[in-house]
């Protein structure tokens, strides 16, 4: 497991506590903005060696991820969002096993689906940017244009805060035949990982909790 997963969940884990105990006891009106912090685990990501045609996929493993919302109107429980999510994870090809950061920018918002009081499912989507980089010397960070969609569940642990657990899928457009990395000089190796086809799809399952401010 990528060592980053144990490490967020700690800190997720003692900063909540840290908000929930700065929160006031009663809340006088609902509050206009809200942040949350997940630990995530993503997969998916089909990259091809351009050279043999072999797949070099983005190794699964753990992520987090960071969302800032604002409320669309008093009295609403519709929010606009600003979505982060970044994964460390590796890539091999036929020589070498490189470290890849896929990080996701988007701007969208969240919809509740229905009216509960124990356990309130929402809708998300969001649009933005894609980076992938590699701590390979001289690699290239490239960004693309992606978008994303996630269904979840908020489970409240008072007036202003509560568990989320969400499952994210995210599409990223690519030009089939240009490398994702390459190295400056146009080396071998790295610069053969290009994208199997004119997207890379992955997903995220995620569990954090979201404090309103």
């Amino acid at each position: 497991m990528n060592p980053i997963f144990p490490r967020f969940c700690r800190a997720l884990l003692a900063g909540s506590a840290l908000l929930l105990a700065a929160l006031p006891a009663r809340a006088e009106e609902p509050s206009p903005f809200q942040a949350a912090l997940h630990a995530g685990y993503r997969m998916g990501g089909g990259l091809e060696d351009e050279t043999t045609g072999e797949d070099r996929d983005l190794d699964e493993g753990g992520s987090f991820a960071l969302a800032l919302e604002l409320r669309y109107r008093p009295g609403d429980d519709r929010f606009y969002q600003l979505w982060y999510s970044r994964q460390e994870t590796e890539i091999k090809d036929a020589v070498a096993t490189f470290d890849v950061d896929v990080e996701y920018l988007h701007l969208g918002g969240t919809i509740p689906i229905g009216d509960h009081e124990r356990a309130q499912p929402y809708f998300a989507a969001g649009l933005g940017g894609t980076r992938f980089s590699s701590s390979e010397p001289g690699a290239h960070d490239e960004t693309r244009f992606s978008g994303s969609l996630a269904f979840g569940v908020a489970v409240p642990l008072g007036e202003r805060a509560a568990f989320r657990f969400e499952a994210r899928g995210y599409l990223t457009v690519v030009d089939s035949d240009s490398a994702i990395f390459c190295r400056s000089d146009n080396g071998t190796g790295f610069c053969r990982v290009i994208a199997s086809g004119s997207t890379v799809v992955q997903a995220e399952a995620l569990a954090g909790i979201a404090i309103r401010f």
